[in-house]
C-alpha cells in the first residue's frame, strides 16, 4: 500500500464517526473475506505446498490462494510482491475475485506500481464477472470520481448489482445515493429501506446514519455526505 493510502487509513482510524469502524469502512474485509476462498475451496490439502503444486500447473483457484497465503504470510515469507503475481496469473484466467485482488493492488499500490487506471480496468472486469466487491469499488470510483471518472448514474448501477447480491456497504451507499438524491431520484422511504438492509448485517456506518435520520438532525444531509467521505477514502 502507497503511502497516500496509509495515510487515509489511519486518517479514517482518527476521525471515524463513533461505531463506524475501519473493517467495515475498507471496501471489502480484504484478507478475512478472501482467505474464506481457502477454506471453502472443493476439499484437499490446503498446505501451501500442496496449493502451490496445483497452482504452477494452472489451476486458478489455486493461484488465487497462493495470492492470499502471500500477503498473510501463512507458512511462507509474506510477500505483496508474489501475491500479485500469482493473483495476476489467475485473473488472467477469468478468475473474478482474482481480478478484484489484482484492481486492488494496482489501485493502492501494494505488491505493484501504482496505476489507478489499469486497476479500473480489471475492477470493471471483476464486477461483470459478480464479484460483488469489484462492483462496489466501481460505485466509489463513479461517486467520488476517482481516476477522474465521475458518474453518479453510473455509480448507482454498480451500487445496485451489488446491493441487490446481499453487500452491506453496497446497501449502505445505495441507501444514501436515494435518501440524497444522487444518481437516482430522491426517495426519502427507498434509502431507509436500503439503509436497513446494510444495519440488519451489523454494517456501522447504516446504523448511525439511521440514528441521525430518526434524530432529526437538521445537518443530516451534511453529516451523511462527511460519512460517505470518510467511507470513499479507501475500497
Amino acid at each position: 500500500m502507497n503511502q497516500v493510502a496509509f495515510n487515509n487509513e489511519r486518517k479514517i482510524e482518527r476521525h471515524s464517526f463513533p461505531g463506524v469502524r475501519l473493517p467495515y469502512i475498507l471496501a471489502a474485509l480484504f484478507l478475512v473475506t478472501y482467505f474464506g476462498a481457502i477454506k471453502n475451496a472443493a476439499a484437499r490439502d490446503t498446505s501451501p505446498k500442496a496449493i502451490v503444486k496445483l497452482a504452477e500447473k494452472g489451476n486458478a483457484q489455486a493461484q488465487f490462494d497462493m495470492g492470499v497465503i502471500c500477503l498473510q504470510g501463512k507458512g511462507i515469507p509474506k510477500s505483496p510482491e508474489t501475491a500479485f503475481t500469482w493473483f495476476n496469473k489467475a485473473a488472467k484466467q477469468g478468475h473474478a475475485a482474482a481480478q478484484y485482488a489484482v484492481g486492488r493492488m494496482l489501485y493502492y499500490g501494494r505488491g505493484v506500481k501504482q496505476n489507478a487506471e489499469e486497476a479500473l480496468l480489471w475492477f470493471r472486469q471483476a464486477a461483470e464477472n459478480g464479484d460483488t466487491h469489484a462492483q462496489y469499488a466501481l460505485g466509489v470510483i463513479y461517486q467520488f470520481g476517482k481516476a477522474g471518472k465521475r458518474d453518479l448514474m453510473e455509480a448507482t448501477r454498480w451500487y445496485r448489482l451489488a446491493a441487490d447480491a446481499g453487500l452491506a456497504a453496497a446497501q449502505y451507499a445505495l441507501g444514501t445515493m436515494y435518501s440524497l438524491g444522487d444518481g437516482v431520484a430522491k426517495d426519502a422511504v427507498e434509502g431507509i429501506r436500503w439503509l436497513r438492509k446494510a444495519a440488519e448485517q451489523n454494517y456501522h456506518p447504516a446504523s448511525q446514519t439511521l440514528v441521525l435520520m430518526e434524530s432529526g438532525d437538521p445537518n443530516i444531509e451534511v453529516k451523511i455526505r462527511g460519512i460517505q467521505a470518510q467511507i470513499s477514502l479507501a475500497f
